[in-house]
């Protein structure tokens, strides 16, 4: 009989065991399902409008300086879950930016590099690439720069006229006509200035997946 009572008594231990067992299994599937839906991811090819912080120009700006966008609205995933919260930031870099340089030069130069953007107080780098920036033309009128070029193409003209004519009025009137014809020239070949003003819309592509923790 004791013996009979013995293996009940073990019999009974193992259930209490496999009983106990089965919480922390369940328990560790719950850790592992959360840890599957910590991260949310965008696509390649996903648009993000944002908007310029502040104004950029050829004349003050120079490549390598970094430029600020505030992201415009929620940016979500195929599932409409919110990747990138409306108000983010995302920085981007100055790598090219040059005026027209003359009339006949249709427009200057502007590249802007994307570094990476800033979501609950994390930064993730961004594989992306500006494919929409509005900007305008500003020109500088004739500078002093452009005047120092003129003086300097006169003075060249009266000194050469001098040396080949010999004639001393002919040599002033040269210089002036030479310097009204300069200044003429001057204010075609003055530069414009490449602006894109703060409150500019931009719109960034992805492309390259984007993992970002929802926390």
């Amino acid at each position: 009989m004791m013996t009979r009572a013995m293996l009940v008594g073990f019999a009974l231990m193992g259930l209490m065991a496999c009983g106990q067992g089965q919480p922390q299994a369940s328990g560790s599937n719950k850790a592992g399902g959360n840890a599957g839906v910590a991260i949310r991811t965008l696509a390649s090819g996903t648009t993000i409008d944002v908007t310029m912080d502040r104004t950029i120009t050829s004349r003050s700006n120079e490549a390598g300086e970094a430029v600020m966008t505030t992201v415009d609205a929620d940016v979500v995933d195929g599932s409409g879950r919110v990747v990138i919260p409306a108000g983010s930031t995302v920085e981007l870099r100055i790598t090219e930016i040059t005026p027209a340089r003359n009339r006949s030069q249709a427009d200057g130069r502007l590249t802007l590099q994307v570094t990476g953007v800033m979501v609950r107080g994390r930064r993730y780098p961004l594989e992306a690439e500006v494919t929409s920036v509005a900007h305008t033309l500003k020109g500088r009128g004739v500078t002093v720069g452009e005047v120092e070029k003129v003086a300097v193409g006169a003075a060249v003209g009266a000194v050469a006229g001098r040396i080949i004519g010999g004639d001393a009025k002919g040599t002033i009137i040269g210089a002036a006509v030479g310097a009204a014809g300069g200044t003429a020239v001057a204010i075609q070949t003055a530069s414009r200035d490449v602006v894109v003003s703060a409150g500019t819309p931009i719109t960034i592509t992805l492309i390259g997946p984007l993992a970002v923790s929802k926390t």
